[in-house]
């Protein structure tokens, strides 16, 4: 899959421009504030229709505009399509090849990448939150109509909490209204559980193996999730139960729950309240793994996703990687840049310095200032 062209009007601080990425490795330089950043988000978010820094499409709007426009034409199995996202204050326009797109799991598919961000090295030692979206968006990458069904569960989650929250209502009501929307969420639940199990079923073994590589420590490294209300034992990713059994196990943990959930006016079980540990040898790598061992976590995840991808799609995705080889130590970053050259991965890299990036060859070097995105230099 290649990124041929990419178009923007109104993003954010950068200038109108149409950009020709080379077919590896696409270098932009420049001082922190120049817009570096946006390119990438630019980039992500005509990609996934969203933004990898704000919940709100709205805020990808120029300070001084009134609408955003990106447009990128990709390349993949001999065929070419354009992608096209258009934001307004209160609405999107989202086209594929000129056409408006319904319903909108149609965009997605073919164009994919994944996004490495220096927020990304610290969440093995995150809060758990951080971690579910993080995992969330691996799963999203991989699984488009994913989104869908984390959207309609929020919609749900939020419309139970203030079933449970309002005082107006009276106990017989609050209860027939309860056991509409547990019955909801449940459904939904056991969706978003099977499909985070089933992604770290799939990426686990290539992330041990990553993380090996990249550390040669000997120690193992797992990936571990605690289901709330214990629905389904952490250690069962190679025996995921199946949707009409997790929809049960929830409709159970809902009704066991629901006393506690009025007294607290939340809802505190859900795949919004699991949990996704990195250990090493065996112990919660938040709590013991050095800095070092935590970073090489998190790149070796991004190395297992980016695999993933490509064996499922028999085509690499692109990867975005946000300024990430400064946050590096030495050995670390030698070690991705080494990961890189062994890929056919087209690659988007911000920097705030061409040094930082350790390629030599088949790059194309960007200079950003003020939003300003020039060519600076092109070697094969």
């Amino acid at each position: 899959m290649l990124v041929r062209a990419l178009k923007f009007t109104g993003f954010r601080n950068l200038a109108p421009a149409s950009l020709e990425p080379g077919p590896r490795f696409n270098v932009f330089a420049g001082n922190n504030g120049q817009g570096k950043t946006n390119l990438l988000e630019a980039l992500y978010a005509v990609c996934t229709l969203r933004s990898f820094r704000s919940s709100r499409l709205k805020d990808l709007i120029s300070i001084h505009g009134e609408q955003a426009y990106v447009g990128a034409r990709v390349a993949r199995g001999g065929l070419e399509r354009r992608y096209e996202l258009t934001i307004n204050a209160r609405s999107r326009v989202v086209r594929l090849d000129n056409k408006a797109v319904r319903p909108i799991a149609k965009y997605f598919g073919d164009f994919n990448v994944v996004l490495f961000a220096p927020e990304d090295l610290l969440v093995a030692k995150g809060s758990p939150g951080e971690r579910r979206r993080f995992l969330d968006r691996a799963v999203f990458t991989l699984r488009p109509s994913f989104l869908a069904i984390a959207q309609d569960f929020e919609k749900v989650l939020r419309s139970r909490n203030v079933v449970l929250r309002d005082e107006q209502l009276s106990s017989s009501s609050k209860e027939g209204m309860l056991s509409v929307y547990d019955h909801q969420l449940a459904k939904l639940s056991a969706q978003i559980l099977r499909a985070r199990l089933e992604y770290l079923n799939s990426v686990q073994g290539r992330f041990a193996k990553a993380f090996e590589a990249i550390t040669r420590s000997g120690l193992p490294t797992t990936l571990r999730y605690e289901a709330s209300g214990e629905v389904v034992r952490a250690e069962q990713f190679q025996d995921i139960p199946s949707l009409e059994a997790l929809e049960t196990a929830y409709a159970a943990a809902f009704v066991a729950s629901r006393r506690a959930d009025l007294g607290r006016g939340s809802t505190n079980v859900g795949p919004h309240r699991d949990v996704l540990l990195f250990e090493l040898a065996g112990q919660p790598a938040g709590n013991f793994a050095s800095q070092g061992q935590l970073r090489a976590m998190i790149l070796a995840w991004k190395t297992a996703e980016m695999d993933l991808l490509a064996d499922v799609h028999e085509d690499p995705p692109a990867l975005l990687l946000d300024d990430v080889s400064s946050e590096l130590d030495p050995k670390r970053n030698e070690y991705l840049f080494e990961f890189l050259r062994g890929r056919q991965n087209q690659c988007f890299i911000s920097t705030t310095h061409p040094k930082f990036v350790l390629l030599e060859k088949d790059r194309r070097d960007f200079t950003v200032e003020n939003g300003q995105i020039e060519v600076s230099s092109i070697s094969q």
